[in-house]
């Protein structure tokens, strides 16, 4: 079954194991100027957050999972993409990883992409698995060359130009193995990240001595429930 429809708002919270973001921003040099702002003592804050974040929370925590295009009120938006973009977000995700130390945790992610079908009733939204190894080449032309890790890509363009649909992308990140050593990822910029709660702290000097020193570690998981409306959706079992 390739197919699934999904009542709105999605009965998922944004916790230590998900969070929900309405854009595909991976690095911080992905960020355009216009998406920060300086506030009155001339300090520069941020208006979006690069995703690596989370990334490398959930890495250094117990896994989780990324929502692009469901919006803070857990209604599944969406992100108006061409097929292009959708391979230029792979390959900006795989050059992240190459930048996160002490080395690529490629191996540990899974992409799943939905498309988004609007219905009838605001209350429903209808998703449909996307293969990309069996789309239609001629409709969605790949670029030989994608322009990955800065804020400007010509694939961008397509947006006015190519045909585009909604997406939801869903990036898994499998929790460490429990009986490896304990490794603490650092993101592009050399910051680690844990997850605590709905957001994603740095950790410092006695964190990591705390986590270095870990062993059994216990983590609180998703309830059953919770757990099953996410996979209901996701592996179309």
């Amino acid at each position: 079954m390739d197919r699934a429809v999904v009542k709105q708002p999605l009965a998922i919270e944004e916790d230590v194991h998900n969070e929900f973001r309405m854009h595909t921003k991976l690095m911080l040099t992905e960020l355009g100027k216009f998406q920060s702002k300086q506030d009155k003592d001339g300090s520069i804050r941020r208006t979006l957050q690069p995703i690596s974040k989370t990334i490398c929370a959930f890495l250094n925590t117990d896994g989780g999972r990324l929502f692009l295009g469901v919006n803070d009120d857990k209604m599944i938006k969406g992100i108006t993409m061409s097929k292009n973009m959708i391979y230029h977000f792979f390959g900006s995700l795989r050059h992240m990883c190459e930048k996160f130390k002490p080395y690529s945790p490629i191996s540990r992610i899974r992409v799943s992409i939905l498309e988004v079908i609007s219905m009838g009733d605001k209350t429903k939204v209808k998703l449909k698995k996307v293969d990309m190894d069996k789309e239609e080449v001629s409709d969605f032309p790949k670029l030989a060359n994608h322009s990955v890790g800065g804020f400007f890509c010509d694939c961008f363009k397509e947006i006015n130009q190519a045909a585009t649909k909604q997406y939801l992308f869903i990036v898994q990140v499998a929790a460490p193995d429990a009986d490896s050593p304990t490794i603490i990822y650092q993101n592009e910029e050399g910051l680690a990240y844990r997850r605590r709660l709905a957001s994603n702290k740095c950790v410092y000097l006695d964190d990591l001595r705390r986590m270095m020193n870990e062993r059994n570690r216990v983590f609180v998981d998703l309830h059953d429930e919770v757990r099953h409306e996410i996979d209901r959706f996701i592996k179309f079992h």
